[in-house]
């Protein structure tokens, strides 16, 4: 399923009329519908129950559709995209929208009493509550003066008595337990300085399992403060999303980047990678913590061994195992048995085509290597077949939210395609699920800091982690180019320097000791 057409819903207090600035800055390159909610703009239908509402607006969506919603339209396009069946969303936005608009447990939102106050002003003094609502939206923005002024000037044609329904709609809502099961590709967009859904809410987003941006200086209606920057987003998302088909990885024309590239760029990065590579050791380090205690296996694989850091590791952890490094990257291989001869054997392959017997390994170890692969079934089949019954796998990966910033910024500079392209945390998931792994699948957040973008830049080619995307085109780091990047970029900056995230994939999986869980040898 292709994007066909972008659908935009707006939030409580609006209508069509907060989406003009965004459709303003550019052509999207397919048509655009805008809904509007039952008493809001030009809709003067009275406001039905939570089903009929969503029914309503799901018979409006075309197919193949990136649905778009603001705040209560954000929580409302989560729910249709959870529909039970529904194949009309390829994809989902929301914009400063929470998983629940009013705090729950130790979920951040609005206090409750604070929401029923202002449900009691809207009931008594409409306009004057809808006059605190616009500037409750622009509190905090960096551009809250004009902001205020822009949401003063849509001024709605009446406030009846679908305004009060919607908020009780938008207080009882609750879409914290389905933001991580989304079958689309999904994305949350929320203000930095947002004084209606707290960006602390991101925190508990993620850990739901949703896939969550902060736009930094932004308060709740970042569409229209900051056009530009949101509307570059969602043309990056819109070409380059893949398919929302069920299957666990797109097919191998659209794999972003060829496997040969990405062994070249990381085999010539060999002897450069452990200088630079500080986030990798890190997380391999706490990847390694999680065998604290666990029995020792005769046979490990080490996948995707690069200069052989995480081999040392474990061969002082399991002193007696036969370890096995496997990298696509010959010149990684010929450094790590020169610089680091922790392994047994030293095997030149890639993991969807493991050269080694079934069964025959108790523990695959894997760090930031695996997100090189996109044929997610065929990865985890290999996973699976090769590994002893009873056996364990534990991969740590990068998913899209890396280097988010980097992102942002180029797309403030062109179209292009500048920094590499993973899979989401629930295809992983699902891989993993159907291969017959169960286990732990959860991520973090780590943020290195740099004095300046080039280098940043510099440091990713170093481990060998620069653009090999197919569509990067050529040409791209010119002068002008990387000074409007760097431009582009200061705007992330905070006390500590220029902001690089990395969205880390953690999974802890295991294979059930059906048989006799006897390990045959390893074949080079």
């Amino acid at each position: 399923m292709r994007v066909e057409h972008l659908v935009l819903l707006h939030g409580w207090g609006g209508d069509a009329r907060i989406w003009q600035p965004l459709l303003d800055c550019g052509d999207f390159d397919r048509p655009v519908t805008c809904l509007e909610l039952p008493g809001f703009g030009d809709n003067r239908q009275a406001w039905p129950g939570d089903d009929s509402l969503l029914q309503s607006l799901y018979r409006q969506l075309p197919h193949n559709c990136l649905l778009i919603g603001h705040s209560l339209g954000g929580m409302l396009a989560a729910r249709l995209a959870a529909l039970p069946g529904q194949e009309k969303i390829a994809g989902l936005i929301t914009i400063a929208a929470n998983g629940s608009f009013v705090q729950r447990g130790d979920w951040p939102g609005m206090n409750p009493q604070v929401f029923a106050d202002f449900r009691e002003s809207m009931r008594s003094e409409p306009q004057q509550t809808r006059e605190k609502f616009c500037g409750l939206q622009a509190r905090g923005d960096s551009a809250m003066r004009p902001l205020l002024k822009q949401l003063k000037s849509w001024r709605p044609r009446e406030i009846g008595d679908q305004w009060l329904d919607a908020l009780d709609c938008l207080g009882h809502l609750d879409n914290r337990n389905l933001l991580g099961q989304l079958e689309i590709p999904s994305l949350h967009l929320l203000g930095e300085r947002d004084a209606l859904v707290p960006a602390a809410a991101a925190a508990k987003m993620r850990a739901a399992g949703a896939q969550v941006e902060i736009l930094p200086g932004c308060g709740h209606a970042p569409q229209v403060s900051r056009p530009e920057r949101v509307a570059a987003l969602l043309r990056g998302l819109v070409a380059g999303l893949r398919p929302a088909s069920g299957a666990g990885a797109p097919r191998s024309r659209e794999v972003p980047f060829s496997k040969s590239a990405v062994a070249r760029s990381f085999g010539r990065a060999a002897a450069s990678y452990d200088d630079a590579a500080h986030l990798q050791r890190a997380v391999c380090r706490q990847l390694l913590a999680e065998l604290d205690g666990a029995p020792a296996p005769s046979t490990i694989l080490d996948l995707g061994s690069g200069t052989g850091y995480g081999s040392e590791l474990l061969r002082r952890c399991f002193p007696q195992a036969r370890i096995i490094a496997l990298d696509l990257a010959e010149g990684m291989l010929r450094y790590a048995r020169a610089e680091r001869p922790a392994a047994d054997f030293h095997i030149a392959a890639d993991a969807e085509q493991l050269p080694l017997a079934d069964g025959s390994v108790e523990l695959v170890f894997s760090s930031l290597a695996l997100q090189w692969c996109y044929r997610l079934p065929q990865l985890f089949g290999e996973l699976q077949r090769v590994l002893a019954d009873g056996g364990h796998c534990l991969v740590s990966s990068l998913g899209p939210g890396t280097l988010r910033e980097l992102k942002h910024s180029w797309a403030r500079v062109d179209n292009c395609v500048h920094v590499n392209r993973f899979l989401p945390l629930h295809e992983w998931q699902r891989a993993a699920a159907d291969s017959g792994l169960p286990g732990r699948v959860q991520r973090e957040e780590r943020v290195l800091h740099f004095d300046g973008v080039r280098q940043l830049m510099r440091e990713l080619k170093s481990i060998g982690a620069h653009n090999v995307n197919r569509d990067a085109g050529k040409g791209l780091s010119g002068r002008e180019k990387l000074r409007r990047l760097a431009d582009a970029y200061e705007e992330w900056r905070s006390p500590a320097g220029l902001p690089a995230s990395y969205e880390v994939i953690y999974l802890k999986l295991a294979k059930a000791a059906t048989g006799s869980g006897r390990v045959r040898r390893a074949h080079r």
